[in-house]
Parts: C-alpha cells; sequence; structure tokens
C-alpha cells in the first residue's frame, strides 16, 4: 500500500478537548421595514393540555429544554425577544461592545518562566539525541535534546532560537529513552515560510517492536506531547503480528501520516487496517480509511510492521 492512499472513508472519530457550539443568528422575515424603531416581540409560553386518555409518562423532546419554575408558581414565563439591529435601518439601541480581541502571542524572547517545568537540562540527566531545526517556524534554530531523568522517564527539552526553554516528559512505557527526529508533517509544497517541524520520539518495546508518538510547540510555545481524547497520543511500531506501523505519504503538495494495522487470517490472506493522522496543535484526530483484504506474503510484515516512507528511516530495516 506504499505510495497510494485508500480510497475510501468511511468514519471520522474525532478526539479533543474543545468543541464548537453553534449559536443561532437572527433571522429576517425578507420584508422591507415601515418603521425606524426597533419592535420587540413578547411569546408567552402556554403549557399544553393535556388530552384526555392520552400518556402522560411520554418522553420530552430532548431538543426542548423546559422552563424552571418554583413549584408553588403559577406564573408563566415570558421570552422577549429583541430583533437584531441592521445597519441603516434605524437608529442604534445602546453601545456596541467592541469585538474581543485574541489573546495576545508572547513576543519572542519571552522569558521562559511560561513554560511549566524546568528551564535548564539537569546535570545528572543521561543525554540522547540532539537535533536543531525550526521547531516554532520563526526562521530560527531550535535545540531539541532528548535524555533519561534520574527516575528513568524519558524527556524532551527545547531550547528556542529566541531563548526560551521548556521540558516535557514523555511517558511511553516501557521505553527509558527515546530517540528522535523531525518530522515535516504539516509540509506544503511552495508556502511562502516552510511550517514548523514536529518531532517524532521513538521508544524500545520488547524485540520487534518500539512505541512512537509526536511533539510540538503548544500555543504558549512550550513542548508538548500529542493529545488523543486528553491523554497522550502513542502509535505502535510491531513485527510481531498482528503488524502494526506508520506511513508516510505524498499527494498534492502535502503529506499524510497513516497508522496501518495487518492482521492475517490463516488462510493465506490479511486484513488491513487505516487511520490518517490529522491535527490542530497538540490535538489529534484520526479518520478511518477503510479496511482492505490483500494476499498474505513475507512483505506483508515489512511494510506493515515499520516506518514507511517517512523522514525518520525504518526502524528494522
Amino acid at each position: 500500500m506504499a505510495g497510494r492512499r485508500p480510497k475510501l472513508r468511511t468514519v471520522v472519530a474525532t478526539f479533543g478537548t474543545s468543541f464548537a457550539t453553534l449559536l443561532p443568528g437572527a433571522c429576517s422575515s425578507g420584508g422591507r421595514p415601515t418603521s425606524t424603531e426597533p419592535s420587540v416581540t413578547t411569546i408567552r409560553v402556554i403549557p399544553p393540555t393535556a388530552v384526555a386518555g392520552a400518556s402522560t409518562t411520554a418522553p420530552l423532546d430532548p431538543t426542548i429544554v423546559p422552563p424552571t419554575a418554583d413549584a408553588t408558581s403559577t406564573t408563566l414565563p415570558i421570552i422577549t425577544i429583541a430583533p437584531a439591529t441592521v445597519p441603516g435601518t434605524g437608529p442604534s439601541t445602546g453601545p456596541t461592545a467592541p469585538p474581543a480581541s485574541p489573546p495576545a502571542s508572547p513576543p519572542p524572547g519571552t522569558p521562559s518562566r511560561l513554560c511549566p517545568g524546568i528551564t535548564a537540562l539537569p546535570p545528572d540527566a543521561v543525554m540522547g539525541d540532539r537535533i536543531s531545526g525550526n521547531l516554532d517556524g520563526d526562521g530560527l534554530d531550535d535545540t531539541v535534546q532528548a535524555y533519561t531523568a534520574t527516575d528513568g522517564v524519558p524527556h524532551v527539552f527545547v531550547l528556542r532560537g529566541t531563548g526560551n526553554a521548556s521540558d516535557a516528559t514523555v511517558p511511553i512505557s516501557p521505553a527509558d529513552h527515546v530517540s528522535i527526529s523531525f518530522e515535516d508533517v504539516d509540509h506544503s509544497l511552495g508556502a511562502p515560510v516552510p511550517p514548523p517541524l514536529v518531532v517524532m520520539a521513538i521508544g524500545n518495546g520488547p524485540a520487534g517492536s518500539a512505541v512512537g508518538t509526536f511533539l510540538s510547540l503548544n500555543t504558549d510555545g512550550c513542548i508538548q506531547q500529542w493529545q488523543l481524547s486528553s491523554g497522550p497520543f502513542t502509535f505502535a511500531i510491531d513485527q510481531r503480528g498482528p503488524f502494526s506501523g506508520l506511513l508516510c505519504d505524498g499527494a498534492a503538495g502535502r503529506r499524510f501520516y497513516v497508522l496501518r494495522t495487518a492482521t492475517p487470517d490463516g488462510a493465506g490472506s490479511v486484513l488491513t487496517t487505516s487511520l490518517e493522522i490529522s491535527h490542530t496543535g497538540v490535538f489529534v484526530t484520526l479518520a478511518r480509511l477503510g479496511d482492505e483484504t490483500i494476499p498474505d506474503d513475507p512483505s506483508v510484515q515489512h511494510n506493515f510492521g515499520d516506518i514507511q516512507n517517512c523522514d525518520r528511516r525504518p526502524i528494522f530495516g
């Protein structure tokens, strides 16, 4: 399957910590206003009258939220609807609040106290890979250092070109250290400014297997492991069967990262699955691309149980 993307997308599973809330906008009747004064519509909510013989335990429409009233009150609630003011159709009904300003981004060189955790490499840590590249998209090289703390937990430490420093633990048990490399996950052919790079961290598992994850800078400019459903995002690289791995593919000037599994059925066929990885910042979305049955042969272990066509070379060769 390397080199082509599965054609079918059937189910989208979205994981994250924030959701969009849709607010209904003001609607117009389409007629021309006959007065410059805004009108006010008052609706008195009248409870329905029970029909003789009808069930009184029918389920409520889940889209309707009944008003809350005191048990002893007989006063019906009144809802007052004020029409939206359209520019040029009438006088202002009052001062308009200015639009909310987006949170200010910290300027380059902001003190590293904005990031939690340590801001300097511990002197007693066991150092691993060190790589340099444009992790924040500002055109300056940033230094990324992998190390293992004295408690045996892997870390990734970043010193940005602006001077900011931040640190992230990488809980990918059972590994006690990680190897790191850059991935051009958000590659966009012809982009005037290259997008920020992403760190891929790989930790060893039992023989024939490994565990991977991604890290990048969050909105505060601090290194953070990618999150899936409010927890750390990890993926398995496994040649022991069922096989699992990561495929990188390119199309239309972009790159696609796909998690794949292959499960032999013992009768000469293999069932494969594919999940495309997308991200917004450090939050991950997985989209199922569909399943496929292919003939079983010795190449399946290599093709589906390793990293293929990514910036990082395959783990098992």
